[in-house]
């Protein structure tokens, strides 16, 4: 006759053995198929749960657990419980609360408990790559490879990724930044910085004999120095601005309009992003810069109450005078007038516009606007890499900045007073019919221009 302890024993050794054997009917009879990513904003996973045994399995629940290729977990998110007919085979999905876009190898794990201990798991290896470049190389190795997704919006509303198909932008145009400095420390601007080719960096020559010493990527006006980054700090709004006309793609999700063109960094504002009426002569001095080094086109985020002197207009007639396109804004204000030096004749005026193509509430409008873009909640960068949503008609413009110069890109030959008409005569028209105070010749299209280049 078996003790208590004895039979207490024999019990456990059942209750295991029939654990093992729901584990191994699981295990032999449940399996996850075609286990895949469907998307990444937000992170979906979609799979099949197939069941070729004749039981039934109700309340199945699991779980997704993501991580880097190092082992690194990064996210974990339920699988809503779901019933398994026998012999059936059902869709799976499941989605996490955020968006996963950083560019780089991963694992997903998914893992399904059918009850009594019973864990079926599969796993898959994959790439979320940079997004994509049609006319760029496409990543081998045979992993799945999910492509990011543009984080700004107003690529998508201009259409940037059909005209891609056309031109990604030229390493030969050259986009000149007057702003607020831009740091070079962020790999994706790195690579989009114009280097002079006739500075030896760092050995205090003027190689080139321009009159200013080891500009390598630009000149700070403010410091009167090389570096945006060296002496005062750096306000993150020139930043944004040149991510937007230019960002490589890379580990974020942040893309220029024409990521294949150079930007030179020309620093003109303060640690606060504002200027006084005593540096508009370093003013003229950065656009006389900008286009005596090469500048094709120069973005002036920029505008002041008031007047420029005549020694500021005689920059911009200047620059008109040897071909440069220059873009400004209208104006954050939410008045009637259209702010200088965007109210210039020669400057490509853009007021912005939210993502219900409506002039935004802080957009300056009147009689000067040419065009419209986004430039409502915006993604880009800021100093030290950091993904920022912004604001304001100095991130619309750097948007038809990215227009013209995948324009000229395109075309090498092409004047900028047909590069201005091409991107106003296929702009989107808002508002009334035709041009209006607000929207000018409508909301600038990317594909539109290009293949109305290509048509001429």
């Amino acid at each position: 006759m078996k003790t208590g302890a004895a039979r207490a024993a024999v019990a456990a050794c059942l209750l295991s053995l029939l654990c093992c054997a729901a584990r191994v009917d699981a295990q032999e009879t449940v399996r996850i198929a075609q286990l895949t990513v469907t998307g990444l904003t937000p992170l979906e996973i979609a799979f099949d749960v197939e069941n070729s045994g004749d039981r039934a399995y109700t309340g199945v629940r699991g779980q997704i657990a993501l991580g880097e290729s190092s082992g690194l977990s990064v996210d974990q998110f339920a699988i809503h419980a779901f019933d398994l007919p026998a012999g059936g085979r059902i869709h799976v999905r499941a989605a996490s609360r955020w968006e996963f876009q950083l560019a780089g190898t991963y694992l997903i794990d998914a893992t399904l408990d059918l009850g009594a201990g019973a864990l079926v798991s599969a796993s898959l290896p994959f790439r979320i790559a940079p997004v994509d470049l049609p006319l760029a190389p496409t990543p081998t190795g045979g992993l799945l490879t999910i492509a990011q997704e543009p984080a700004n919006w107003g690529l998508d509303r201009i259409d940037a990724r059909a005209a891609w198909a056309l031109s990604h932008g030229s390493p030969d145009v050259l986009v000149a930044v007057i702003d607020s400095g831009i740091d070079r420390t962020i790999p994706q601007l790195a690579d989009s910085l114009w280097v002079n080719a006739g500075e030896i960096p760092a050995n205090g020559i003027d190689d080139d004999r321009n009159g200013y010493i080891d500009d390598v990527n630009g000149w700070d006006f403010r410091d009167n120095d090389a570096s945006s980054l060296e002496g005062t700090p750096i306000h993150g709004h020139g930043t944004g601005v040149a991510a937007i006309i230019a960002a490589r793609p890379g580990r974020y999700p942040i893309v220029g309009v024409a990521p294949g063109v150079r930007l030179m960094d020309v620093r003109f504002l303060d640690s606060s992003n504002a200027f006084r009426s005593a540096d508009w002569k370093s003013f003229g001095r950065a656009i006389d810069y900008a286009v005596d080094n090469g500048a094709d086109i120069i973005n002036l985020s920029i505008f002041a109450n008031g007047k420029p002197p005549t020694s500021f207009e005689e920059a911009i007639a200047r620059a008109q005078a040897r071909g440069v396109i220059v873009v400004g804004i209208t104006g954050n204000e939410g008045k009637d007038e259209v702010l200088y030096p965007g109210r210039y004749e020669s400057v490509v005026a853009v007021s912005a516009v939210s993502a219900v193509d409506l002039l935004a509430s802080f957009s300056n409008r009147g009689t000067g606007v040419d065009v419209c873009a986004p430039g409502d909640g915006v993604t880009t960068f800021t100093v030290g890499g950091r993904v920022i949503l912004q604001s304001g008609t100095s991130f619309a413009a750097p948007h038809v900045t990215g227009v013209l110069a995948l324009l000229l890109s395109f075309d090498p030959s092409m004047t900028p007073a047909r590069a201005i008409d091409l991107v106003a005569s296929t702009a989107v028209d808002l508002g009334p019919r035709g041009w209006d105070e607000r929207y000018g010749y409508g909301l600038v299209n990317a594909p539109a221009a290009l293949l109305a280049a290509s048509n001429r």
